[in-house]
């Protein structure tokens, strides 16, 4: 073998051993570039599940933000809850406060109520003769007086009952305590009456004048008075405030109110009416209920002695005419009836502020001796009460102008 073939035999070997080389490179790029292309399909998914992961995150911050959001809502509930309960629990305890008041002043006007009773019994056990005919005007007086206190009287007695076995917190118990108060309140006006009876038979009472709206105090008694359930009442007034004395004022509004609505029959219509006269008013309402006998048309003065006790027979149609007559004399005026055209009566009372002289005078004169100034509680009082002079409380609530009769 020569050199030359031995040079190529030796050139053959080595691109065999080269080629070799070449296809094992060959191979490990393939395997590389694989290696690489999986590599980089698990960087995508690991990309895709943290771009995931951060959506799950914010999703969850989200959520955790909506629910600190209703935390914090749900705690201003239960504060406002909390705050509410309380405000409850002291208007039951008011509540509760105010009816102990108003049962305990109920016992106190029944005590009195008796005292006066057997006052009365005492008196009329040992007549005097020279006072044969202030007595029989007292007697009228104090039947007439006697009468419109059994009214709120049974009244108290019958809601104290009821709310014994009703919920003081409720509407009706409510509304039970409100009537309680109002009966509480005339009540106490009409044992005030009583005390200075003797003073308003003999005309010597002092009335405590006040510078009063009669609208508005008509508005609240016809509002207040359970006399004209179910009547269809109209009220007709002008804006007239004249010095009078309140509580007397209501005492004879009240007489006017009972008498029209035992005169109406249900559904029928009662017309109030206030109007003004040269230095007073008068106050008219208006029945359609039956005819007025003869003898009491006409000033009622004269029922002062045909209510006496003795009397044969008690005119129809009016009730406590001799106290109306006798409140509106004290107050410069007269009580009287007339007949409507069409049938019923009206029934008419007329009052007066003090002359300027007696004004004067009435700011200087005392009470008389045994005297007792009557309290009037105002319908605008909000709730407030006041003491009688007796040392019970006249107690009001706040009141509309709307009617509810």
């Amino acid at each position: 073998m020569t050199d030359h073939e031995e040079t190529m035999q030796q050139t053959e070997q080595d691109t065999e051993d080269l080629s070799r080389a070449i296809s094992v490179a060959g191979l490990q790029v393939s395997q590389a570039a694989e290696e690489l292309q999986q590599a980089a399909e698990r960087l995508m998914n690991a990309e895709e599940m943290v771009h995931e992961a951060e959506l799950r995150w914010h999703a969850s911050d989200q959520q955790v933000a909506q629910a600190a959001t209703k935390n914090a809502e749900l705690l201003d509930m239960l504060q406002s809850a909390r705050e509410g309960q309380s405000d409850a629990d002291e208007r039951c305890r008011r509540a509760d406060q105010r009816l102990e008041v108003t049962l305990e002043r109920v016992r106190i006007l029944e005590e009195q109520v008796s005292e006066l009773e057997t006052k009365v019994e005492e008196t009329e056990s040992n007549p005097n003769i020279v006072t044969v005919i202030v007595n029989d005007e007292r007697t009228a007086l104090q039947e007439a007086i006697a009468a419109e206190v059994r009214r709120p009287l049974t009244s108290i007695l019958g809601l104290t009952l009821a709310l014994r076995h009703a919920d003081p917190k409720s509407n009706e118990g409510k509304d039970m305590v409100k009537q309680l108060s109002t009966n509480a309140r005339k009540l106490d006006r009409l044992v005030g009456e009583m005390l200075v009876l003797d003073e308003i038979a003999s005309g010597s009472y002092q009335p405590n004048r006040r510078r009063t709206d009669l609208e508005a105090l008509v508005r609240r008694v016809v509002e207040e008075s359970p006399d004209l359930a179910n009547r269809d009442v109209k009220i007709e007034a002008e804006h007239i405030a004249i010095e009078v004395d309140p509580a007397l004022t209501e005492q004879m509004i009240e007489t006017l109110l009972s008498n029209a609505g035992r005169r109406t029959a249900p559904g029928n219509p009662v017309r109030v009416k206030i109007s003004s006269e040269e230095g007073g008013a008068v106050i008219a309402v208006d029945d359609t209920g039956p005819e007025v006998p003869a003898d009491l048309r006409g000033d009622l003065s004269s029922a002062m002695s045909d209510d006496r006790p003795g009397t044969a027979k008690k005119k129809t149609g009016a009730t406590g005419l001799s106290l109306l007559a006798r409140l509106a004399e004290i107050h410069g005026g007269r009580a009287w009836v007339e007949e409507r055209s069409g049938g019923g009566a009206s029934f008419r009372v007329s009052l007066f502020g003090p002359k300027p002289d007696e004004g004067a005078e009435d700011n200087k004169a005392a009470r008389p001796s045994g005297g007792r100034e009557m309290a009037y509680a105002s319908g605008a009082d909000n709730g407030s009460a006041s003491t009688n002079g007796h040392g019970t409380l006249a107690e009001s609530g706040e009141r509309s102008d709307e009617i509810r009769a």
